[in-house]
């Protein structure tokens, strides 16, 4: 497998759950990193922390173009950053189902628009989108969630198409039961409890595999779901 010592990312999401967890196994690595979070990472997590609320569409190219500068070259990007929502269609806010399609299927597509002139340049590049298994399948009182991990699988898929001739690889990561704060107190969260999970180390792991791969080889889309022997 390839060395990814003394290549670039940008992590989105990386102060907490998942993110922080791709951020610190990239650092391991040897990646130079910038993270693209609402609030700073801890200081131990090495890497140029750029203050950033997905949901303020408007401040992403500013916030993409300090990370470009900090990094100089990009290899790879990981759209992790997300926004849970677990309430009935008739309960549910137009307000609370515009910011999860802005956080999880806008702010993807703006970040992605941003860096692909510069992989392209380049002729190669990686984007990892962290979809879940909510973008191939529906969840009880999930609707808005659902319909946004679906909406960046369908994004996706359709990158990889355009970034194809570029010698971009495009992969859709979508794990399935992994517990953090991001869950906790949720319908889904209490379900789950107690049940064997992912771990958010196991998903960095699984990133790590990805930009690890050969460039001749390509594995577009994984669905990882928790293993319960019972």
């Amino acid at each position: 497998m390839k060395s990814l010592r003394g290549k670039t990312a940008i992590v989105t999401g990386a102060s907490r759950g998942i993110g922080h967890a791709i951020a610190q196994g990239l650092a391991r690595e040897g990646v130079r990193l910038a993270l693209l979070s609402r609030t700073e990472p801890p200081a131990r997590l090495r890497g140029k922390f750029i203050e950033c609320d997905l949901a303020d569409l408007d401040r992403i190219p500013a916030a993409v173009a300090a990370a470009l500068r900090h990094l100089g070259t990009l290899d790879f990007l990981i759209n992790n950053a997300g926004v849970f929502l677990e309430t009935p269609v008739t309960k549910m806010s137009l307000s609370r189902w515009e910011r999860v399609m802005r956080v999880n299927l806008t702010a993807p597509f703006l970040i992605c628009r941003e860096v692909l002139p510069h992989m392209i340049a380049r002729k190669q590049g990686r984007i990892i989108n962290i979809v879940s298994t909510s973008g191939v399948q529906g969840y009880l009182h999930q609707s808005a969630y659902c319909a946004s991990k679906h909406g960046l699988f369908g994004f996706a898929r359709g990158l990889a198409i355009e970034a194809k001739p570029h010698g971009i690889h495009v992969y859709n990561l979508c794990p399935g039961g992994v517990y953090t704060d991001f869950i906790k107190g949720t319908y889904l969260g209490n379900r789950l409890k107690g049940q064997p999970m992912i771990r958010p180390a196991d998903v960095a792991e699984m990133v790590v595999f990805l930009l690890k791969q050969p460039d001749n080889i390509d594995i577009s889309e994984m669905i990882v779901r928790r293993f319960d022997p019972k």
